[in-house]
């Protein structure tokens, strides 16, 4: 808001520009930030500010947060991730090292370290006579600074939540009466309503024992304000209306959303788990930060009707006879262009590390560089909402007819809002037809081949069908391996792998299609997937992409033999669901499904014979 006169200090590499006039013209008689928000945003962009002196942010004076985070924290984030040189395999971390408690646990140190670490600043570059700083013990001074800082990176404009991008448009916490019941659609939505309500996009928060699970071990191990990574795309409309203390009681079992209706006739308010119809079609803007929940929800600007948050049930039903009087300010309010395109969806389900940057899921990158998003020609290309929204999973995305709304107008395709994907479980538990959604569409998505080589059999699996890789999401967790037999010319079984014991767990050895997550020395993290620094392991199959796997066949078989080959599945291994069962008791164990079986004669081949150098008599067969 002022003009600064700076001193070049010469034309040397390493002159330093220093600050002669702190005020050499003032634009701006009041400022409208306020003044701790405006040192804020001035450590922020300037790092190393004349005023602190002993305590300078930037070391060599020339690097603040702001080199990095252009302008704040906005879309500009994908592309630090995307400049990230290193292989996963090596360093996975594209952001700061070092995280004590992810950023949110305890910001004041973790700003320091921050600043330490990266610009050199609170004594780490002494050089200039920087006083140390003990990130644990700071001086008053600079406590001072770091939150006035945070002030700034937690502006509504920037990171409100810290932990993710989840942003509200307007300056009140919204009320629990201005989020609509979803049960309030049902009367023109009847069969949208009926499919969300028993999908997992409705029951994600506290009515998920996996979520909660992970939830409260978050939150113990970096500080309770870290859960709004988690919650900010599981119950967001709880982060939204500032929440504190999250509600308990779990509809995993409720059916066609009748705790919903209930309160929708009693005209109680109810603050949403999960993504309900207003929170997912108020959303005005996504920011494509790269995921964690980068969007803006909108409860303002849209067209509201008479009566419609009233108490009384004779007053809301001539609110709903409105609607249908106006229909396209309705469509208008809640219906977004952008809400077709993947990158709505990216919002969500890709996921990155608060902090380290770490990205931990990148469903968007692997479909957009397959043949579903980069083929030119229109009826080859699909997005997200092509398969996981249709009426007709593992059709290939290809339309299905039908009303969006009871009594409308028969539509080329009509997107349901089912949410099919690979978490069958818990929403074939209220819905055994979402159960058998899933798997046809998992189906659909790779197919099996197998072949003898010398002394091994060799299984193909190729990703036929997902526009992304095979799987993807929580590919950490999920399970997709080959079970394998087989039987030599007498009936007697000679080899096996990928069989589950007693316990349902399977052994280390099995051929899993997955991501193992390690920490920074190689240890894997399990369920502290977030503490992600390494990439042990990735098994999965890139769309339009196949993968071989050999079993090693016992020494001596040869002739005939009966193979028997199986693409199985579950949606959590046996020991993450005994850790949601202590949260939730009525969960029963996840079914494993085979999605693709071979059963085959085939003639096993003799082993090649293995071949050394020897620097006297050449290639030794022995």
């Amino acid at each position: 808001l002022d003009v600064s006169r700076l001193n070049a200090g010469g034309g040397g590499a390493f002159a330093r520009a220093t600050v002669s006039d702190d005020h050499f013209a003032l634009l701006v008689t009041k400022d409208a930030a306020a003044p701790d928000l405006r040192r804020g945003i001035r450590f922020f962009n300037l790092g190393n500010t004349f005023a602190n002196k002993d305590y300078p942010m930037a070391g060599d004076n020339w690097m603040s947060c702001q080199s990095c985070h252009l302008d704040g924290f906005n879309f500009t984030n994908k592309y630090l991730q995307q400049a990230h040189a290193m292989a996963p395999a090596d360093n996975a971390l594209t952001g700061h090292e070092n995280m004590m408690h992810m950023v949110s646990g305890d910001f004041l140190s973790e700003y320091i370290r921050m600043v330490q670490l990266t610009q050199g600043g609170f004594g780490a570059d002494d050089r200039d006579g920087a006083r140390p700083v003990d990130p644990t013990r700071p001086p008053a001074e600079v406590k001072t600074m770091m939150e006035q800082l945070h002030r700034y990176v937690i502006a509504p404009y920037n990171l409100p939540t810290l932990a993710s991008w989840l942003r509200l448009q307007g300056e009140q916490v919204p009320h629990p009466q201005e989020w609509l019941n979803s049960a309030s659609c049902q009367a023109c939505h009847s069969d949208i309503f009926k499919q969300w309500s028993n999908s997992n996009h409705r029951l994600m928060g506290q009515s998920n024992p996996y979520y909660t699970a992970v939830l409260q071990l978050a939150e113990k191990s970096e500080g309770k304000e870290f859960g709004q990574w988690c919650q900010s795309c599981h119950m967001p409309q709880a982060v939204l209306s500032g929440v504190k203390e999250l509600p308990t009681e779990s509809h995993m079992l409720e059916k066609d959303g009748a705790s919903l209706i209930k309160a929708y006739a009693e005209g109680q308010p109810v603050v949403e788990e999960g993504t309900s119809c207003l929170l997912c079609h108020r959303i005005t803007r996504v920011e494509d930060a790269g995921g964690n929940a980068s969007f803006t929800v909108n409860l303002d600007q849209r067209q509201s009707y008479l009566f419609e948050a009233s108490d009384n049930a004779f007053a809301r039903w001539i609110g709903e006879r409105m609607i249908n009087a106006k229909p396209d300010a309705h469509i208008a309010s809640y219906q977004k262009d952008f809400y077709k395109d993947a990158v709505y969806c990216k919002a969500c389900h890709d996921e990155f590390a608060p902090g380290t940057g770490a990205n931990i899921v990148n469903t968007w990158e692997e479909w957009s560089k397959s043949h579903y998003a980069t083929s030119s020609d229109p009826a080859e290309q699909r997005s997200c909402i092509s398969c996981h929204m249709n009426a007709n999973p593992g059709n290939g995305g290809a339309p299905v007819p039908g009303q969006a709304t009871l009594n409308g107008t028969q539509k080329a395709n009509v997107f349901t809002h089912d949410f099919t994907g690979a978490q069958m479980h818990l929403a074939g538990m209220r819905d055994p037809h979402l159960a058998e959604m899933s798997v046809a569409l998992l189906k659909s998505a790779a197919t099996i081949s197998a072949s003898m080589a010398p002394g091994e059999l060799v299984v193909r699996v190729t990703n036929s069908g997902a526009g992304h890789a095979f799987p993807t999401g929580v590919s950490d967790f999920r399970q997709f391996w080959l079970a394998v037999k087989v039987w030599d010319a007498t009936g007697q079984l000679v080899y096996q792998s990928g069989q589950p014991d007693a316990a349902g767990e399977l052994a280390e050895d099995t051929r899993l299609f997955q991501k193992v997550f390690g920490d920074k020395d190689g240890k894997p993290v399990g369920l502290h997937f977030w503490r992600y620094a390494k990439l042990l392991k990735d098994t999965r199959i890139p769309a339009d992409s196949y993968r071989d796997e050999q079993f090693a066949l016992p020494a001596g078989l040869t002739g005939a033999v009966r193979v028997e080959v199986r693409l199985q599945f579950r949606t959590y291994p046996q020991w993450i669901t005994a850790a949601a069962r202590s949260v939730e008791p009525a969960l029963t164990d996840p079914p494993v499904v085979t999605l693709h079986a071979l059963d085959q004669s085939m003639t096993a081949m003799p082993a090649a014979p293995s071949v050394s150098m020897s620097p006297d008599s050449g290639a030794v067969a022995q």
